[in-house]
């Protein structure tokens, strides 16, 4: 396939993320590279176990550009089987195992894969679905069990020759594949080539201080970009990955007194639930002094949960990033930033190697503070365009260079951004252009407020009406009229809700990312616009 911003150069695997994956394994080969509660393995071992695998695949006729995917729960061998695949060539999509059936079907069926690695659980639930995935010819199972019709990982791996497999690739092969979370529409494949994944390893090594003497935690799902890319960023500086099979989060402040872990990456919610909303005497019982990275991604960041994790870790650097699949991690800002110099509710400023611009509706550079627009980046560690989608890679790329994914943004005068919201999430009332995030921000400065999430409805005079939908907290009691005389307090009287509806929970995909569109839903139902 040929992409927007196709990055020039012939080279092989092995002067990739490969190499310096290979160069781990020569000078420090008994350093753990991977480690959960009952499992650990040195970059050595690692070395060899996915040599032997990545054979084995060669060896079943698997060969470039086929494609392989995962549907399955977090555990030690998601970084097995990207370190596989990269030897063997073959590119690799990490698919969201909680998705439906049907939506399965659309993802295998979408990008064409031929080898599915699976646990028992989503075996059951992909093996019949074969008749109706044509492209598949096997899949791989992670079991103890032998089951007919599945390769079993570990004979796989037992079966693979020993030696490293000479495999030819250019630096714009397709490496891994993310499917967006579909808040906007049907899911996207978000090709992410060798070039621009090592490049954003890179990157945000250098823009977290990421080194070989570090242990990152991960209890975030494995398949999520955002996940990924910090995994991938700690193999390529040596250093070591400890994972949960789940988010619990008295179970997470267990293991991270476990595991000693240097670097913790969760989304804000998950966060919040750790150090937030537990009782106080069930975190003192845990020792967290040895994190000093503590990274947010993946969600918008709140002021109660920066200043947990500023008060729960303090040895930590806390971060929170700007992630995009389609992007890499464009922004960073510290506790420090955020209240020493009231940058509440940015973003931050570029991270390394990214160079950021604001384009308004009109198509006209923003080059005064405070103006609104679409924020598009340009950087080494951007993706290369939508899986058999030349239509949305389009949308999203401007002048070949600067991509975008449609977050409207504004900077101020010291050079911060702040996300304004998605372009698709705008609210039009009367022609005035209303953005929810401001007011979710406001809303959830207010006592008994769990989550909330802004929506326009259909109103005959105005076109929509903003719509505040709560989520309470458990016991709390907030009505209709105090949420709307506290929005009184702190916005302009066109972005206070004209309405306010409850609901048990706000959804939220995996990654954290509020589903617009089901909130939207009910309200559109039978109208002749349904805002998606």
């Amino acid at each position: 396939m040929d992409f927007i911003g196709k990055q020039p150069g012939k080279t092989t695997a092995t002067s990739t993320g490969l190499s310096t994956i290979r160069g781990h394994v020569v000078k420090r080969p008994n350093q753990i590279a991977l480690k959960t509660e009952t499992f650990s393995e040195t970059y050595a071992e690692m070395w060899q176990r996915c040599t032997q695998m990545a054979n084995a695949l060669l060896d079943k006729g698997f060969a470039k550009p086929d494609l392989a995917i995962t549907y399955m729960p977090n555990c030690y061998q998601y970084v097995e089987i990207i370190v596989a695949c990269l030897m063997a060539g073959l590119p690799l999509s990490l698919g969201n195992y909680r998705l439906t059936p049907e939506e399965i079907i659309y993802q295998i069926n979408d990008c064409g894969a031929k080898i599915v690695f699976v646990q028992k659980e989503q075996y059951d639930l992909i093996n019949p679905l074969m008749d109706r995935l044509p492209t598949v010819k096997e899949i791989v199972i992670i079991s103890d069990e032998k089951i007919a019709g599945a390769l079993n990982y570990e004979e796989l791996i037992a079966n693979g020759d020993k030696e490293e497999p000479d495999i030819e690739s250019d630096l714009d092969d397709l490496h891994l594949l993310f499917y967006t979370s579909g808040t906007t529409g049907k899911p996207k494949g978000a090709v992410r080539t060798m070039y621009c994944d090592y490049n954003m390893a890179v990157s945000t090594a250098i823009e977290l201080g990421v080194s070989r003497d570090d242990i990152l935690y991960v209890a975030a799902p494995m398949y999520a970009a955002a996940t990924a890319g910090y995994v991938y960023c700690t193999l390529m500086v040596g250093g070591t990955i400890t994972i949960a099979p789940a988010f619990i989060p008295e179970d997470s402040l267990r293991l991270i007194d476990l595991f000693k872990p240097t670097f913790v990456f969760m989304v804000p919610i998950m966060f919040k639930w750790m150090l937030a909303m537990l009782p106080e005497e069930t975190i003192a019982k845990y020792d967290l002094s040895s994190v000093t990275k503590a990274v947010s991604c993946g969600a918008p960041m709140h002021s109660d949960i920066f200043q947990a994790m500023h008060d729960r870790l303090p040895n930590a650097k806390c971060v929170n990033m700007l992630g995009v699949s389609e992007l890499g991690f464009v922004t960073a800002i510290t506790t420090d930033e955020w209240f020493g110099l009231n940058k509440e509710g940015s973003i931050g400023k570029g991270s390394f190697d990214i160079d950021l611009k604001i384009v308004d509706l009109d198509g006209n550079e923003v080059t005064e503070p405070g103006g609104i627009g679409v924020l598009y980046v340009k950087s080494p560690s951007t993706y290369n365009g939508y899986w058999g989608n030349p239509k949305g890679t389009a949308e999203s790329f401007l002048d070949d260079q600067w991509c975008s994914v449609g977050d409207m943004a504004r900077f101020d005068e010291d050079g911060y951004y702040f996300l304004v919201d998605r372009a698709q999430d705008m609210i039009v009332s009367g022609g005035t252009n209303i953005y929810p995030a401001e007011i979710e921000e406001v809303i959830m400065g207010m006592e008994g407020i769990a989550d909330v999430g802004i929506i326009g409805v259909p109103d005959e005079k105005w076109g929509e009406l903003v719509k505040a939908i709560v989520q309470l907290k458990p016991e709390a009691e907030v009505s209709e009229e105090e949420i709307i005389t506290y929005c009184r307090q702190y916005l302009a009287g066109f972005k206070v809700p004209k309405s306010v509806d409850y609901i048990d929970t706000i959804p939220r995909n995996a990654a954290g990312k509020m589903l617009k569109k089901d909130l939207r839903k009910p309200y559109w139902k039978g109208k002749e616009t349904f805002i998606s």
